[in-house]
Order: structure tokens, then sequence, then C-alpha cells
């Protein structure tokens, strides 16, 4: 089985000769990092252990030519296009040192993007991304300043295999996300670590005596246990970076708020992806790189004013995810915009968090209006809460297995029939019951114990 460090150190380089430099932990520890969960601890781990690597991340803005409909290369002008490879966590600025470059930087990006803006030879630009994300320092520059090129040249993000959390924020600012079928994108979230030493450094003797001035200045010093004053400041701090990411994600796919915040830092696999707006379409990088051989382009974007304030007209700047006029009309095509429709409605509803999550994890019904979901998931609230009063775990299983209110009444009548005959009062279950209930209703669902069933 791979290590947390040794994962991280494929995912800083491709090579596995020399530690990263040592300053490169200041830069993850006790600092906001925009990173896919479970990767961010691996990264942590990995500078602790010191087994983190890098050898050759210098990044470079690639050209190559694509072949027209007719399979013979057109004129260069016409069919440049210019490609940026993004692999592993990024930090903000190059922190070369013994061990080569160090990992991507922002800065880097951005001059590589700049580099093809400015080509007129390059019709269009890919920014492929395989990335868990990285430091929120930097990011969010580097997102505006793409997001303020839309208009001059088409900007495709390809994600394979995954842009998580800085990453996804990089691939929102472009005019179209392509994902593959076991891509990932999402985490719209922010995370810190502190690491708490005082426990090691009693067991091996070592006493350390601070000496500072001002009350907040050995906050998150690893000797000493986080206190509740520090941990509030380090919240606070983290959902203000949290507002900021959800709000640029909204802004860049033309997406409500709310709607982006309800995904709760979740993650989206291919089809997922695109139903919840996060994505603009399925493709493969020689997906792409036909479609833009056979002259595919994204719908046409309103070029942006630097020195402006004012936002363009949403109708002609998103090209993908926008959100429905008006609830109660039916989507036209079930794609991006009926997802985001359902998402914005859902977070503006009463729904407890709990089933509006349901409802953004719940498959796209043709023809169904946002309304209509709402109603739906309200309507399996209400029958559940005749038997678990204010526990929605249940209703959270039916509604996200798009389970119809007939079943529904089924299995709570019967659920109902079998409390009836014991002691327990089917309205006061404690939440552990109600908790293996759900699981077991959920369980009976699953398609897998159907076909067995059926084949008994």
């Amino acid at each position: 089985m791979t290590s947390k460090p040794g994962l991280l150190a494929r995912l800083f380089s491709r090579g596995n000769k020399a530690p990263v430099v040592a300053s490169l932990a200041a830069a993850v520890l006790n600092q906001p990092l925009m990173v896919q969960p479970a990767i961010g601890e691996a990264l942590v781990g990995g500078y602790l252990e010191g087994k983190v690597t890098s050898a050759d991340s210098v990044l470079k803005a690639d050209r190559f030519e694509v072949a027209g409909e007719s399979g013979e290369t057109v004129g260069v002008a016409q069919t440049m296009i210019g490609v940026i490879n993004l692999s592993g966590a990024m930090v903000n600025r190059p922190m070369p040192g013994a061990s080569g470059p160090g990992p991507v930087s922002y800065a880097a990006v951005r001059d590589a993007f700049d580099e093809l803006l400015e080509d007129n030879a390059v019709t269009s630009i890919i920014l492929r991304l395989d990335t868990p994300g990285g430091m929120a320092s930097g990011c969010f520059d580097l997102v505006d300043h793409i997001y303020l090129a839309r208009g001059r040249k088409p900007v495709y993000a390809l994600v394979d295999d995954h842009a998580y959390s800085a990453g996804f924020a990089l691939a929102t600012a472009c005019d179209e996300i392509w994902v593959s079928r076991t891509g990932g994108v999402g985490s719209v979230g922010v995370v810190c670590y502190h690491y708490d030493w005082s426990g090691n450094n009693a067991q091996i003797g070592l006493k350390v005596t601070p000496l500072f001035a001002g009350d907040r200045k050995i906050d998150f010093n690893p000797n000493f246990p986080l206190s509740e004053e520090a941990q509030a400041a380090a919240m606070a701090d983290l959902e203000g970076m949290r507002t900021l990411f959800v709000d640029s994600v909204a802004r860049n796919l033309g997406m409500d708020s709310a709607a982006v915040l309800a995904t709760q830092a979740g993650c989206y696999r291919g089809q997922a992806a695109v139903d919840i707006g996060f994505a603009t379409r399925l493709g493969t990088w020689h997906d792409l790189v036909a479609h833009l051989g056979a002259g595919g382009a994204p719908a046409p974007l309103a070029a942006r004013d630097p020195e402006s304030d004012e936002e363009p007209d949403s109708s002609a700047t998103q090209p993908r995810a926008a959100v429905a006029a008006a609830a109660t009309a039916p989507p036209a095509d079930g794609g991006p915009g009926a997802a985001a429709a359902i998402a914005a409605a859902a977070t503006a509803s009463e729904l407890p968090p709990a089933l509006v999550v349901a409802v953004l994890k719940r498959p796209l019904q043709p023809g169904e209006s946002a309304q209509a979901a709402i109603e739906y998931a309200s309507a399996v609230q209400d029958a559940c809460a005749a038997v678990l009063r204010g526990d929605v775990s249940l209703a959270a299983s039916f509604i996200e297995t798009n389970t119809d209110l007939d079943t529904v009444r089924a299995q709570l009548l019967s659920m109902k029939a079998e409390e009836g005959r014991s002691t327990q009062v089917v309205t006061a279950h404690p939440a552990p019951k109600a908790d293996q209930r759900a699981a077991d209703i959920k369980a009976q669902l699953d398609p897998t114990n159907i076909y067995k069933k059926r084949g008994n």
C-alpha cells in the first residue's frame, strides 16, 4: 500500500530524488489550504516526515496544431492550440531549493497563460488539470486574472483526472469545463491544520518557554495546545475564505451562491459533475482535441474591461449552469441549467440541510421543474415525520434514491406495523435505532439486493 508521504511525492513532482525545501512546511501548517481533505492530511504528514520530494516541476506553455475535419493540418493561425499541463499541488510563488524548482506556483501558471493569450498564432487555450488543489494564498488572484480574459480567445479546462478545491477554482474561470467519466471536481471549501507537539515534548523531557509580546503572538505555535480564542479566530478566517471561494465559483459558473454553498465541499465525478453544474460536458483529451479540430468553440463571450467594476451580463458571458429564470418552468434539456435551478430552489427552501444535500444528489428527472423537485422532497419529509419525528436520515435516503411516494408510504406503513407489534413507541425512537432503520431501508432499495430477490 502506498504511504501518504509517497502519494504526496507523486502529487508534487515527477521524481523522487531529494526532499522538498523546508520552507514549504511553513506554507502548509497553520495556513488556509484549498485541497481535497484526505490529500491535505497526507500533505501535512509528508512534510512532518520529511519525505515529500520535488524534482522537475517546471511549468511550460506547449503549442501544437490540430488536424481539421479532412484530416489534413489547417493553417497555423486557425488551429494552433496552447496547452498548460498542471499536475500536483500548487503554491503561491516559486519555492526553488536544493530539491529543484519545487511545486507548481500560481505565478508560473499566470506567466504561461499570459504567454499563450498574447500569442496571436494560438486560437484556443487548454488548461489541463490533474491537481488536488493547493494554497489559498494567491489562488483567487489567478482565478480573477483568467476570468477577466474571457472573450479574448476560448479557454477550456480539461479535468483528467481531478481538479479539486483550488484546482476547481481555476477551472471555473475558464469558458468551459470538460471532465472525463472518472474525473472529479468540486471540494469548494477551505481547511487548515494545527499540529500540537506539546505532548511529545513532555514525553522526551523538552520544555518550551515562550517569550513574546502581544496576546495573539503564539496562537498557533505547535509547542502549545490551540486555545479556544485562537481556534475561533481561525474558524472566522476560514469562513471568510470559504465565502470568497463560493462567491467566485458562483460568479464564474453563473450559479447561485447558496447552491454552491449547499454542496458543503462535496466532490462530484463525471456525469454527476455535469448534473450539479460544476462541469460543461463529459469528454477526454482526445474528445476536446477532436472538438477543436472540427471548429468547435464555446458560446461567444462578451469582452470584459479590466478597468471597469461592472459585471458582464450573465446571459452573454455564462455559457453553462445558469440558474433557471423561474423555478416553475420545466427545464428544456435537463442539463446543468436544470441542476443549478433545483439546487438554488433547494437552498432557498425550508428543507433541513440534510434534505437539501439529498436533493442535490438525487438524479435529475426529465421535464421536472425545480418547484416539483422541492414538493417531492417536502412530501417525503412529511411522510417520514409520522414515523420518525425530528429525524431526517430516512427521508434523505428516500430522496437520494428517488423513491416514489407510493413506495415511501408502503415502506413506512410496513415499518409502523412492525413497530406496533413491539413495545417501542413509533414516534419516540432513539437516534441510533432510527439511523439503523434508515440504513436498512436504503439497503432494501439497493439495485443489487433487488436483483438478488428477483433471482430467487
